[in-house]
């Protein structure tokens, strides 16, 4: 796995398209922390306090970080193309069969996929809050709240958002192993946030709540769930990924080379 690990981080340093996610990635949380403003899709209702604090001429650094948070929606279309370049590339172009044939096994294959997929997202999201950080230094605003406090908060909402955006990610992995197609699994990840989190707003169904895994990486940074809700949406969300993942091995071991 490590071997494997090792090979996907190789291949992805020496493709242009980390890097042009990386610079996209960065030129986002750049005009969002210095022009003020907020982007991104998003259906959660956000604190009051939040809106009115944001909707301020003056911003602080940690205003920034709560804006960039609020527009990190629109990253999980960004991070794509580390879905592509990581695993989908490979099916698309049948190369993955010449991995499998090379000694790793499908666990090992799986797994070293998604692991890179998930560290790749941390430290682009961990790029974005520092980036944001920076801008508001270079423009001379105020922290806002103690240091270790802002830190924290980065360092929290980068792991949160990288662990949802992951789980989407490991879904398409099962539909890219069912379909073989690299676009039905693309238009899954921008679809599936959209139609989730419209669907829990609108329908009755409590349950579906739990499955709305990027409202839910917002509403944990913004601290409006409980703590006495917040280990069933954490549960359930690695149930569904370890469900994800095994279904994914399952897959891949029944697959015809």
């Amino acid at each position: 796995m490590i071997n494997q690990l090792r090979t996907d981080f190789y291949r992805l340093r020496h493709t242009w398209g980390i890097y042009i996610t990386l610079i996209v990635t960065i030129a986002y949380s750049v005009i969002i922390t210095l022009n003020n403003i907020v982007g991104g899709i998003w259906v959660v209702p956000i604190p009051t306090k939040i809106l009115n604090r944001l909707s301020n001429k003056i911003w602080t650094i940690k205003d920034g970080l709560s804006a960039v948070s609020m527009s990190s929606t629109l990253l999980m279309y960004v991070f794509i193309g580390i879905f592509v370049i990581t695993i989908g590339y490979e099916f698309s172009q049948k190369t993955y069969k010449n991995t499998l044939t090379s000694g790793i096994t499908r666990f090992s294959f799986v797994v070293s996929k998604y692991i890179t997929m998930l560290l790749n997202i941390f430290i682009l999201m961990l790029i974005y809050y520092s980036t944001s950080i920076l801008v508001g230094l270079i423009n001379h605003r105020t922290v806002g709240v103690n240091w270790i406090t802002l830190l924290t908060d980065a360092l929290d909402f980068s792991v949160v958002i990288s662990f949802f955006i992951s789980i989407a990610f490991g879904i398409a992995i099962v539909i890219l192993l069912v379909t073989g197609s690299i676009v039905v699994s693309s238009v899954f990840i921008v679809l599936f946030p959209i139609i989730i989190s419209t669907l829990s707003q609108f329908v009755k169904w409590s349950w579906l709540k739990y499955f709305d895994f990027f409202s839910t990486a917002l509403k944990i940074a913004f601290g409006m769930i409980s703590s006495d809700q917040l280990w069933k949406y954490i549960l359930i969300s690695f149930i569904v990924l370890i469900l994800t993942v095994g279904s994914a091995i399952l897959i891949i071991k029944n697959k015809e080379l």
